[in-house]
């Protein structure tokens, strides 16, 4: 059987789950004993390590279960999650990320992680007794596994009550007790003895191996067996008991506070040798996509019925029946509507599956450049199609870094300005027609335009002494190779500058700009296409060409103005007692530049309080369009922002009302 498709599935889901772990992680920050979160952070271990167990990541396996095993107990005893298990859960999370990418430790790197990490769960298990209430229970097997995996000699007593089942399922005992010699020193007791009226066999094993390998051993006759770790010591050696006696009585144990601090001293020396801030793999795409089950019951529904009206029509055609052809025509005609839309809205993805990675990109910048910064969303239900999430999550990112970075201010500066201590990063959402909107703002220094001009000066972007307007100086913050970055940081000195943030974005045919004000904030606006979409639209025609205007955009059409009021002299009409500009499609797009009169159907478009009339030679009518992107041999036409193919086989160009706007504006 192959497997590797269900590997791959494991690796996306359980890069899904951790995901799932930093948001729970920074909220147990916020209330280290909310159960709720406790309970979330131990089930998210406990199933990393069983997938990571299922395919053979032992390295996984190993970290996974000596962190779950630390949750498990606090959440036992109802206590708080004290900070340095949060951050070393962190690293864990980062490190198993890395893991997931490199099964067999190849990269000698990670294997030098890994053992650094180790190392940090290590100390945090020799002083769970102070910075975890109730300790560590020495007798909970699952509670100390990450102590076994780390080569500790434990004494384990394992009760042994078979019965005549074992021989009805011909399990050989030969084998069971051969594979328990090799874990260790073994000590079976000589004879049995009766416990509920069944007999039992004592056996103690000394051994350096997990319970998880003991467990193993035992897999087919777990349920005669009661495995108990009994010392973590060799008791069958005197040396072992006389040091062991002797630590504990000799010890001076400090207190449990300097003991918390010497562990968060250590633990954070161990994790300060991993990458920090690693944001690899927080926007990595996957190839699957979550689909509510009453999207799936609607299509099966839509089959259905696809299917039995296509018999209506066979039968309807057999027996020549016009009329009853035709109703069946009608029907699959609206069928084949509905099915596009569910396959459209199958495809589509909630925002917040791509916001909330950023929460731990957030989560880790703040606490490194000692700011505090509240994320808001807005608008993180809408829905886009699969592959804008997939191409748009590093621009997005990067913009958020770009915010906390050089935008919002220290909690010193920010009191001193009378602003709240804590800034704020919002992400707003909105859909319209085959757009999306996106904005990334921030709450902090704003962009000082004469400091950013002088910069361009003085890097020979700009001649000396010439003016630009504000939209301009903005401009050239997108320039390659210009940066306004007194120093280069860990942060700011990443080679990736917001030249390649707009030409990724422009690669999907989007829009970027900047809004700001001094001292106020600074607002990132994004403009994406949809990658497909269905809408219902406005077939027109100009010189030939068959345009779609998407019918929200359209206040009204076909009105009948004369000549001298469509002349192009003026280019202004009257509507509604006041005049708006107009645009002829025909002089725009024809390489027929004629001067005078125009003639032509009128259309007014009402978009966000942008009020103009398009011209056109003909209107045809409505149509439900499938529009697809054009790609980029149609990067220099603006005003088109995508097509879609007729019935007759013909295409029809959509046309983006807000740059037909932009073009009569200027």
């Amino acid at each position: 059987m192959d497997l590797s498709q269900f590997k791959k599935t494991f690796i996306e889901e359980a890069s899904e789950r951790l995901t799932s772990l930093d948001n729970t992680l920074i909220e147990l920050e916020k209330d280290p004993g909310n159960s709720l979160h406790i309970n979330e952070a131990f089930r998210s271990m406990h199933t990393i390590k069983g997938g990571a167990g299922m395919y053979g990541y032992e390295a996984i396996v190993e970290v996974t279960h000596a962190i779950e095993s630390l949750y498990d107990k606090i959440r036992h005893n109802h206590g708080k999650v004290p900070q340095p298990l949060i951050n070393l859960t962190f690293a864990a999370a980062d490190h198993i990320r890395d893991l997931l990418e490199d099964e067999n430790l190849v990269n000698e790197g990670l294997v030098l992680r890994h053992s650094e990490l180790m190392i940090a769960i290590k100390t945090m298990f020799e002083n769970a007794a102070a910075i975890i209430p109730g300790g560590l229970n020495q007798e909970d097997a699952d509670g100390v596994a990450g102590n076994e995996k780390l080569g500790v000699t434990n004494t384990w007593n394992i009760l042994f009550y078979p019965d005549e089942q074992i021989i009805t399922r011909a399990i050989n005992l030969r084998y069971v007790f051969h594979d328990l010699t090799e874990l260790g020193d073994c000590h079976i007791g000589h004879e049995p003895y009766e416990v509920d009226g069944r007999q039992a066999w004592s056996i103690l094993l000394v051994t350096n191996e997990p319970y998880e390998e003991i467990e193993s051993v035992f897999l087919f006759v777990l349920d005669y067996c009661i495995i108990v770790k009994l010392a973590d010591c060799d008791i069958f050696d005197p040396m072992h008991l006389q040091l062991r006696d002797q630590y504990l009585v000799d010890k001076d144990l400090p207190e449990m506070e300097s003991v918390q601090e010497e562990t968060c001293k250590i633990v954070s020396e161990s994790l300060g040798k991993l990458d920090a801030g690693n944001t690899r793999g927080l926007v990595q795409s996957t190839s699957r996509i979550n689909v509510e089950a009453g999207k799936l019951d609607h299509l099966m529904y839509l089959v259905s019925e696809l299917v039995t009206t296509k018999s209506e029509l066979i039968l309807a055609l057999e027996k020549k029946n016009v009329d009853k052809a035709l109703s069946a025509a009608e029907k699959i005609d609206k069928l084949s509507k509905l099915f596009s839309e569910n396959a459209l809205d199958v495809r589509l993805v909630p925002l917040n599956e791509m916001l909330i990675r950023f929460k731990r990109l957030i989560y880790d910048l703040s606490k490194y450049l000692k700011k505090e910064v509240n994320f808001e969303i807005i608008g993180g239900d809408t829905e886009l199609d699969k592959n804008i999430i997939d191409h748009i999550g590093e621009p997005v990112m990067h913009l958020i870094r770009n915010c906390i970075d050089h935008g919002v201010e220290l909690p010193e500066q920010r009191r001193s300005n009378g602003k709240p201590e804590a800034g704020t990063i919002r992400f707003e959402a909105v859909k319209s027609g085959n757009y999306v909107y996106l904005s990334i703002s921030d709450d902090g220094n704003g962009i000082d335009v004469d400091y950013v001009y002088n910069k361009a000066v003085e890097q020979g972007f700009v001649e000396p002494n010439i003016k630009l307007s504000e939209k301009e100086i903005f401009e050239l913050i997108f320039l390659p190779g210009f940066s306004t970055a007194q120093s280069l940081s860990d942060i700011s000195g990443r080679g990736v500058g917001m030249d390649i943030v707009r030409k990724k974005i422009q690669e999907m045919r989007g829009e970027i700009s900047i809004i700001s004000q001094k001292g106020i904030g600074t607002t990132f606006q994004v403009k994406l296409q949809q990658s497909v979409s269905i809408i219902e639209t406005l077939l027109i025609e100009a010189d030939g060409v068959t345009y779609a205007l998407p019918i929200e955009d359209i206040d009204t059409c076909s009105l009948d103005f004369s000549d001298e009021q469509l002349s192009r002299k003026n280019k202004q009409l009257g509507y509604n007692g006041r005049l708006i500009p107009f645009i002829s499609l025909r002089d725009k797009f024809s390489n027929d530049h004629q001067t005078g009169l125009i003639s032509g159907k009128v259309i007014i478009i009402n978009k966000s309080d942008k009020n103009y009339a398009i011209v056109v030679d003909k209107i045809i009518g409505e149509y439900q369009a499938v529009v697809k992107p054009i790609g980029m041999a149609f990067s220099n036409q603006p005003f088109l922002s995508g097509a879609s193919l007729l019935g007759d086989g013909s295409i029809a160009l959509l046309l983006d009302t807000d740059h037909l706007w932009e073009e009569i504006a200027s």
